[in-house]
């Protein structure tokens, strides 16, 4: 990495705003896009009208935004930025993807002579701002030893898993062991509540057990007052497991607890939920439970 090098970041969500600020704070300069027009505080990096007024001239283009739909949309659909990149450039996907889509997108990439590296994170909202995420990355090694200066400016670490699909496969599987996590833990309390034990109780229990976790300790706020305000979307749980559960079939390996946990969250995004964080899928184990609301 030299001081150089001119980076593009195209998505300012509630990650994405907080991690540019972090970067350009550590040095690096940032010129940010967000795709729905808003007020977004990015530090000192300077600010873009336009895809193409972001990643002209730009070394590394990081995109931060939705799901692959929104992935294709910023390169190849309307936004267009290939048009606009310069030749050999990197595209550093932090966004959560399927694994079958990050190859895809790497090949489409290589074939117009850009680099594409996956780069998903581990963390949410909190970590973001506070500059400790873990970074999953895949591609080529030289290019992360590149740009680890940079992955460590927004967090406290950074692994290079391989090639291209490494990172994304990485953070299915984290994403996949929380979400099952959060769903059976809100199974559990939901039972706790019809049994007349109490949430609140089962949660102090735990504590003090080694079934505890960093994040029963985050989300236990919100269950106790049963108030969900959003960290992490439930209706991108619901995308990341349905992603695992796609990445699982495409090698034959069975995810029994992961699917039926995957169903859950659907539920709960059938019943107006996909909003709340997802911690509140509470809500929908309570209802599957029988719990009184």
């Amino acid at each position: 990495m030299t001081t150089v090098e001119q980076f593009a970041w195209i998505g300012l969500g509630t990650m994405g705003a907080p991690m540019v600020r972090n970067a350009s704070n550590k040095g690096f300069s940032i010129t940010a896009y967000n795709r729905t027009k808003k007020s977004v505080d990015v530090g000192i990096s300077k600010t873009a009208t336009t895809v193409e007024d972001a990643v002209t001239g730009a070394d590394v283009v990081c995109l931060m935004v939705s799901d692959g739909a929104a992935v294709e949309n910023v390169l190849f659909g309307s936004s267009a930025a290939v048009k606009y990149m310069k030749p050999g450039s990197v595209v550093v996907n932090i966004s959560t993807i399927g694994v079958d889509e990050a190859k895809e997108f790497a090949l489409r990439l290589a074939n117009l002579g850009f680099e594409w590296m996956d780069a998903p994170v581990s963390g949410s909202v909190g970590p973001a701002s506070n500059g400790t995420l873990v970074f999953l990355v895949g591609g080529a090694e030289a290019t992360y030893r590149r740009l680890e200066p940079f992955f460590l400016s927004m967090g406290k670490t950074a692994f290079h898993l391989g090639p291209v699909g490494s990172g994304a496969s990485m953070k299915l599987l984290v994403n996949a062991y929380l979400g099952a996590i959060v769903e059976a833990a809100s199974e559990c309390m939901a039972v706790a509540d019809k049994a007349g034990l109490g949430r609140t109780k089962l949660l102090e229990v735990l504590q003090q057990t080694a079934t505890w976790a960093p994040i029963l300790a985050a989300k236990t706020p919100m269950w106790e007052r049963d108030d969900y305000p959003q960290a992490f979307a439930l209706k991108h749980m619901a995308k990341d497991l349905g992603l695992m559960n796609q990445f699982s079939r495409t090698i034959s390996a069975s995810t029994p607890v992961l699917g039926s946990a995957s169903q859950v969250y659907l539920a709960a995004l059938a019943n107006d939920l996909a909003e709340f964080d997802m911690s509140g899928v509470f809500r929908e184990t309570a209802r599957l439970a029988g719990t009184p609301q």
